[in-house]
């Protein structure tokens, strides 16, 4: 978001009471973002039975991998989300990305960062790579959401993030409300890796806000793969599958392709 959106949101705060933006009701305390403490409380983390390999909720712990997985492989290597995408975080995200209510994002940003400080192996890599938007879409929205995730956790981990090496070259409609297969199709050849770029063996975190059906994020590792890339992986704020209580089984090690 650009500053005059920032400067517009801190005016807002400063003369109007702040409400939380999931139930509504005035904010008398909260950790520095518009949301109150009874409804940040309820954001659920996602919880093990886990896909080793895309991070989807298992619907039992006998497999280590789902279905997808074990017959058509994603292209990157591990997908992980961090809390579930249902209520109180969704009415955040939808907030955060099309009302522009742009203090959420620490809030978003403590989430991440307490996850990937527990799960260090999604940081063994040379940079990050936010998703990145068309200039239509970042015309109309003001801000890529995965860049400034991407911008807060490189910082905060001491990471080069890049913003310039991948473009999204087809403007592609909304994932939601398309079925499985026109997720899949309406992302196909949407990224390209600019002209001049060495990638070959180097270790990607790409970011994203959400994951459904891993589509954008498999399109994107697949055109990384087609240059060279080495290990790929994806940390995204949340998933739209329903979690199971449990612990995260993170350790196994992933054998290289």
């Amino acid at each position: 978001m650009g500053k005059r959106g920032i400067l517009g949101e801190g005016l807002m705060n400063l003369f109007f009471p702040q409400h939380c933006t999931s139930c509504g009701c005035y904010v008398t305390f909260s950790h520095g973002y518009p949301l109150c403490c009874e409804c940040e409380c309820l954001v659920q983390p996602l919880r093990s039975p886990l896909c080793t390999y895309c991070g989807k909720v298992l619907p039992s712990g006998k497999a280590m991998e789902c279905l997808r997985c074990r017959v058509h492989p994603f292209h990157f290597d591990r997908a992980r989300a961090v809390v579930n995408y249902s209520g109180v975080l969704r009415a955040a995200l939808h907030a955060w990305k099309y009302r522009g209510v742009i203090s959420l994002t620490p809030f978003f940003i403590d989430i991440m960062t307490a996850y990937l400080r527990e799960h260090r192996f999604l940081l063994e890599v040379d940079f990050v790579l936010p998703v990145p938007l068309h200039r239509t879409r970042l015309y109309e929205r003001g801000f890529n959401q995965s860049f400034l995730l991407s911008q807060q956790i490189g910082d905060y981990f001491s990471l080069p993030v890049s913003e310039k090496m991948v473009s999204r070259i087809r403007n592609t409609k909304p994932q939601v409300g398309l079925a499985r297969k026109e997720r899949r199709r309406n992302v196909s050849g949407a990224f390209q890796v600019e002209e001049g770029t060495s990638l070959r063996g180097k270790r990607v975190l790409i970011v994203d806000d959400v994951l459904t059906t891993r589509a954008t994020v498999d399109s994107l590792s697949r055109e990384l793969r087609r240059v060279g890339c080495g290990r790929i992986y994806v940390i995204a704020l949340a998933s739209s599958c329903s979690a199971e209580r449990g612990g995260d089984s993170l350790s196994r090690e992933i054998p290289r392709r």
